[in-house]
């Protein structure tokens, strides 16, 4: 498949994307939106597997201080949930010239993926939202404990180094910062759940160390579109590296079935 690196701008910030395969006006562009400690690199192959699979282009980019985007500047003041699912998805969108889009998220980025879709209903055909981080919960600080550990005593930093160099420390400290910030956004989750009018499939892994019944609870509760659930018994907070085949299966038959390639 054919693949294009390039720095874009976005909310006035430089970021990294690689497009995958040739936008088509007749056909949606799917949209990776990764975690929150993630970036281009760490979806591994998944993105390829998936564009391959469903006979779609699709554009990764590492979001602002992630990868080889621009590094953050701290303090970072607003909701990161809601200020990613604005003006840096619209930017992503203008650049390309796009028309359809589907997005596909995964945890951090797949809470702004639900966020964005009451944000670009005039874009956003579908959302595919992998494991979405939207509240804090009792297993999600467990988690986040979990991992400051692994950090500070362990071997996750080694682990990120690669994938991020000299912003790994601050893209760390931002991550767990904003775990516990007490933002209050401009529209709650709630309410910006209860505008998405696209189909949208939420995908979980039963295993996941950061939990994930609070957040599907919120979903059922106030998605009024189109809502399908798809839990992995195997899987865990990666489902989509996990057990990709299964899910790129779930993900290529949830595209045909809303007929979101049409």
């Amino acid at each position: 498949m054919k693949s294009q690196e390039q720095g874009i701008t976005a909310a006035g910030h430089r970021i990294n994307t690689l497009l995958l395969g040739e936008p088509s006006a007749d056909k949606p562009t799917l949209i990776f939106l990764h975690g929150g400690l993630d970036c281009i690199g760490m979806w591994r192959q998944f993105p390829q597997q998936l564009c391959a699979a469903s006979g779609l282009a699709g554009i990764v980019y590492d979001r602002w201080g992630h990868g080889k985007s621009d590094p953050l500047i701290l303090p970072r003041p607003g909701d990161p949930r809601e200020d990613e699912a604005g003006q840096p998805i619209s930017d992503i969108i203008q650049h390309f010239a796009l028309n359809k889009v589907i997005l596909v998220g995964h945890s951090f980025g797949g809470a702004v993926a639900l966020i964005a879709g009451s944000k670009h209903p005039g874009n956003i055909c579908g959302i595919i939202s992998i494991v979405p981080q939207l509240i804090m919960h009792a297993d999600a600080m467990e988690g986040l404990q979990l991992a400051e550990e692994a950090f500070y005593k362990g071997r996750l930093r080694e682990k990120l180094l690669p994938f991020h160099g000299d912003k790994t420390d601050t893209l760390f400290k931002n991550w767990a910062s904003m775990a516990l910030k007490k933002t209050v956004p401009e529209k709650p989750y709630a309410i910006s759940l209860e505008e998405i009018t696209c189909p949208v499939l939420g995908i979980f892994g039963e295993r996941d160390n950061y939990g994930y019944e609070p957040n599907l609870a919120l979903m059922t509760e106030r998605i009024s579109s189109t809502l399908e659930v798809f839990k992995m018994e195997e899987a865990a907070h990666y489902p989509h590296l996990e057990k990709s085949e299964p899910l790129i299966a779930k993900v290529c038959e949830f595209i045909s079935s809303q007929a979101l390639a049409l």
